[in-house]
């Protein structure tokens, strides 16, 4: 993890690099916590719209040229 922030490579969150780094993010107190969560909430968010945009755009063409 490149700033130790538990944001891995470009943002993308833990679990997302080539294994290279630890994936572990030491958290210390409840507010560093909901910090870090509400952070991983927003990364999912854009993860999750980036995957709808795509399935939208596979569905407005035609599959396989049928």
């Amino acid at each position: 993890m490149p700033n130790k922030d538990g944001t891995g490579p470009n943002g993308k969150g833990p679990m997302t690099g080539r294994g290279g780094g630890r994936c572990i993010v030491s958290v210390k107190l409840p507010n560093e916590e909901l910090d870090y969560l509400n952070s991983q909430k927003q990364v999912m968010k854009q993860q999750i719209r980036v995957v709808n945009d795509r399935i939208s755009r596979i569905k407005s063409t035609k599959l396989g040229g049928k």
